[in-house]
């Protein structure tokens, strides 16, 4: 009934092994994009390994490199860099999937379905949530600003999100919770959205199949132009299609 998006699958690509650790990560990222010379934002001050690494959050080169569209040699550069990690093929997936799907509004409908999908697997996992079968306000042509909407609000998906570091580290172990706050920044520049980072990194979560996934309810919503919220009144959506883009 929810046509959850397919994943396509993708090899891992090459590249040599690397001790499982975040530094060692980062600094081959960073010798990733210096074997490329055809990257459209980068000049040849910008090459080389920084020494000593800075914290990821504030490493931008490797937080914005990836994700050009117009750089022919990004794809090639996305696969070694994911090859490192642990499922990084399938995540690497998700990205590409992602960077090739053009974004369609989704009607109110929809949003409410996908949204209660959403909801009652989250739940089914464990995780705190709403009542899928609750009431949904739907903000359609909304009056008031997404900030207004959502001073009190949480996501319906807060405590799925809290729990996703430690289910990441109870598939994989140290190293599946090193890659997923390793990769928190840099997938969050993929989109500017924690929805979308959180559905990039779900493989590393949980080995459940893309029907069973919490997180494309609020992926799906995202790229189809509506923000979920849950407040004291329960279940909401918000109409952003316009702001996004996506309708007149």
């Amino acid at each position: 009934m929810f046509n959850f998006l397919k994943r396509k699958s993708l090899p891992s690509g090459s590249e040599t092994p690397v001790p499982q650790d975040p530094k060692e990560w980062q600094r081959r990222w960073h010798q990733i994009l210096d074997g490329y010379n055809d990257h459209p934002d980068e000049k040849p001050g910008d090459k080389g390994v920084p020494d000593p690494l800075p914290d990821m959050d504030s490493d931008f080169r490797l937080q914005f490199g990836f994700w050009f569209t117009d750089w022919k040699s990004a794809r090639q550069a996305r696969r070694r860099a994911f090859s490192i990690l642990p499922r990084g093929d399938r995540m690497l997936a998700r990205v590409e999937e992602h960077l090739s799907t053009r974004r369609k509004p989704i009607d109110a409908d929809y949003a409410t379905m996908v949204l209660r999908k959403g909801v009652d697997l989250t739940r089914e996992l464990g995780a705190e949530a709403a009542d899928p079968f609750g009431h949904v306000r739907v903000m359609e042509n909304p009056s008031i600003s997404p900030q207004d909407a959502f001073a009190r609000a949480d996501s319906p998906f807060v405590h799925l999100r809290a729990a996703l570091g430690e289910m990441a580290a109870k598939e994989h172990g140290q190293a599946g919770s090193a890659a997923y706050y390793f990769l928190s920044e840099p997938l969050y520049r993929l989109a500017s959205s924690y929805d979308v980072s959180d559905w990039v990194k779900w493989p590393l979560c949980s080995h459940s199949t893309v029907g069973d996934d919490p997180t494309t309810a609020a992926y799906l919503l995202w790229n189809g132009g509506w923000s979920a919220g849950w407040d004291e009144e329960g279940l909401f959506l918000y109409d952003r299609r316009r702001e996004f883009g996506l309708i007149q």
